[in-house]
C-alpha cells in the first residue's frame, strides 16, 4: 500500500477528512470481515446491537478489541494505516488507541447524530485520527459517512451525545450510563445544528465507498451516519490512532474502555504506555 501523496495529506488537513480508495489489500479485508461476522456471533464486552428490541434490522457494534482478540491485533499491525495516520499528521510515532467495529443491517433506522470523537475518548492533541475501513460497499443510502468539512479547524468541541441516548435529557442518560455524565455533558455551551439543513453555512460532503476503502479523518472533524436503508449489510472497522502530542486526557465522559487506573500516565502526560496503547508504526 502506498502511503499518502502530499496532496491528500494537504487535503486532510484543510479538509479534516481524506477518501482514500484500495488502501487496504482485499484478501485482509476478507479475512476482517470474516472475523467480524463471527463477533456478532460472539460479541465482545462492550459489543452489541444498539438497536431498540422491536425496530427493524440491526445495528452492531463492538469495541476494544485488540488487548483480547490476536486477529484483531494483527489486523491493526499487518492493515498499514498506522503509517497512514504517521504521514497525515506529520508523527514520527503512532499508537493505537482502541478498535472498533460497525455492522449496519438493511432496513436499520438507528443512526448516530453528529457528533466529534474529542469529547468521548481519554486523550487529547492535534495529531489524532481515525481510520474507518470499508469492509462491504457504503453509499449515502447505506449509511456511508457524512462529514463537515473543515469544521476540525473551528476550535469548538460540541456537546456529545451517546449512542441509543441521543436526545434524551442529561439526567436520564446518566442514569442509562455512570454518574457525572450529565455535568459533563451540560458543560458544553456548543449544540450541533442540523448542518445539512443549511448548505449556505457547512460544507457537508459523503463518500461512496467499496470494500479495502479507507476514510481518514481527525478526532475534531464532525461527523454522522444514517438509517441504512440500502438493500446490503454495511459493516466496516475503525481503528483510532494516536500520534506525536498526544496527551492522556481523563475525562468523567469519556468512554470506559480505558480508565485512569488502567494506566500508568498522569493526566496530561504525552502517551507513552506501551503496555496500553501499543506501538504501532515508529520511524
Amino acid at each position: 500500500m502506498d502511503v499518502l501523496g502530499e496532496d491528500q495529506v494537504a487535503t486532510f488537513k484543510a479538509d479534516g477528512v481524506i477518501h482514500v480508495p484500495r488502501a487496504v489489500d482485499g484478501a485482509l479485508v476478507e479475512e476482517i470481515l470474516q472475523s467480524v461476522d463471527g463477533l456478532i456471533d460472539s460479541p465482545g464486552r462492550f459489543g452489541g446491537d444498539m438497536s431498540p428490541g422491536d425496530a427493524p434490522g440491526m445495528f452492531f457494534q463492538d469495541r476494544y478489541l485488540h488487548p483480547v482478540r490476536p486477529d484483531f491485533r494483527r489486523f491493526a499491525e499487518n492493515c498499514g494505516l498506522a503509517a497512514m495516520a504517521a504521514k497525515a499528521t506529520d508523527s514520527k510515532n503512532i499508537r493505537l488507541y482502541y478498535d472498533h467495529v460497525f455492522v449496519k443491517d438493511p432496513g436499520t433506522q438507528e443512526q448516530f447524530v453528529w457528533h466529534q470523537d474529542r469529547p468521548y475518548w481519554a486523550v487529547d492533541g492535534t495529531q489524532i485520527c481515525s481510520t474507518w475501513l470499508a469492509l462491504t460497499d457504503a453509499n449515502s443510502q447505506s449509511s456511508a459517512l457524512e462529514f463537515v468539512r473543515g469544521s476540525h479547524l473551528w476550535d469548538r468541541t460540541f456537546r456529545p451525545e451517546y449512542p441509543a441516548l441521543e436526545g434524551l435529557p442529561p439526567k436520564e442518560v446518566e442514569r442509562a450510563l455512570w454518574k457525572g455524565v450529565a455535568e459533563y455533558i451540560e458543560s458544553f455551551e456548543d449544540i450541533c445544528p442540523a448542518f445539512e439543513e443549511h448548505p449556505d453555512l457547512y460544507d457537508v460532503v459523503s463518500f461512496e465507498v467499496l470494500p479495502g476503502d479507507v476514510l481518514l479523518f481527525d478526532f475534531r472533524t464532525l461527523h454522522r451516519s444514517g438509517p441504512n436503508d440500502g438493500m446490503n449489510r454495511r459493516a466496516a472497522i475503525s481503528w483510532r490512532w494516536l500520534g506525536d502530542d498526544a496527551v492522556w486526557a481523563p475525562k468523567v465522559g469519556a468512554d470506559p474502555i480505558i480508565r485512569d487506573e488502567d494506566t500508568t500516565l498522569e493526566e496530561g502526560d504525552l502517551i507513552t504506555d506501551d503496555r496500553v496503547f501499543p506501538l504501532i508504526y515508529g520511524r
